[in-house]
């Protein structure tokens, strides 16, 4: 196993010159050496960290020139003549905060030489990485759970820090809250407060719209599960099914609601001739719980 990377909880590790635009920044490797094993069959490099990433706005930005180019992660090994080449192209990002991504190291070296190369002018912090031998498939037992009540009210805004010092990723404390929005209000019908369990019981386009600052409280009844088998451990882990938007400049519709999203859509903002779903059932949904209406009409 290869030690991590850092050498106490939450230091992370990066050595990173800002570009002009967030989330892309000057092209930066990570050189390991992983060690005689990795390369073999059923050998595994296990790498977890986070990114920054970039907004509407610099997306934007990026598409309307030439001189940066976001490079996403390479695998690269020597060859032998000694030469970093390419392994495996794009091996992927953590996906978020304190994120995991497994590359397939069998048959990924040419030499003896077990030194990999990570390049990319992503923002990205990685924290810890492991090589991981023979891992077998363990033996699990998935149990569907539904909940069992959902409230939807109104909360604040949870203190925004970050987490492991002035490189780590942003965090919130839960415990403290505001009322003052830090972002733009977004106008718009959204889903009244109250119980709405009724909306969470599948993907068919009547979800709770929630408004910045809003919280929705879902229950489990976690003794539906039964008893957990002696040696084995349990994980829960929590599907949904939904859409985001900010309220970047260049967002499209970034400050309203509307129009909707919807499973079929074929893109944001609609296509020629798309629309919300406008049978019966849609339509009640849309008159009996999207009525808490901020801002303009």
């Amino acid at each position: 196993m290869l030690p991590a990377l850092r050498d106490k909880d939450d230091v992370y590790v990066s050595n990173l010159t800002p570009a002009r635009y967030q989330g892309v920044v000057e092209s930066h490797d990570l050189v390991m050496d992983l060690g005689t094993e990795a390369g073999r069959p059923g050998s595994i490099l296990i790498l977890r960290g986070w990114i920054y990433p970039s907004d509407a706005s610099i997306n934007v930005a990026l598409a309307q020139q030439s001189a940066v180019k976001v490079s996403m992660p390479s695998l690269e090994v020597r060859n032998a003549r000694g030469q970093w080449e390419t392994a495996a192209g794009n091996i992927g990002f953590p996906s978020g905060k304190d994120k995991t991504i497994v590359i397939d190291l069998a048959g990924k070296f040419p030499t003896t030489d077990h030194r990999v190369r990570i390049r990319t002018n992503m923002q990205i912090y990685w924290d810890q990485a492991v090589v991981a031998l023979d891992t077998p498939a363990p033996e699990t037992r998935t149990t569907p759970l539904r909940p069992v009540t959902a409230d939807l009210h109104a909360r604040g805004f949870s203190r925004m820090y970050r987490k492991g010092g002035r490189y780590g990723p942003h965090w919130f404390a839960y415990d403290s809250v505001t009322k003052d929005a830090p972002w733009r209000a977004i106008d718009g019908a959204f889903t009244r407060f109250g119980d709405v369990l009724p909306l969470l019981g599948g993907a068919d386009d009547m979800y709770v719209v929630m408004a910045p600052g809003d919280e929705a409280t879902v229950e489990f009844d976690a003794t539906a599960a039964g008893e957990v088998p002696h040696g084995w451990k349990r994980t829960f882990l929590l599907y949904t099914d939904g859409w985001i938007k900010d309220a970047d400049l260049n967002t499209a519709f970034g400050n309203s609601v509307a129009p909707l999203p919807f499973h079929a859509i074929k893109q944001y903002p609609y296509a020629s001739g798309e629309s919300y779903p406008s049978d019966s059932t849609r339509q009640r949904y849309l008159r009996e719980y999207n009525t808490r209406v901020i801002g303009r009409r």
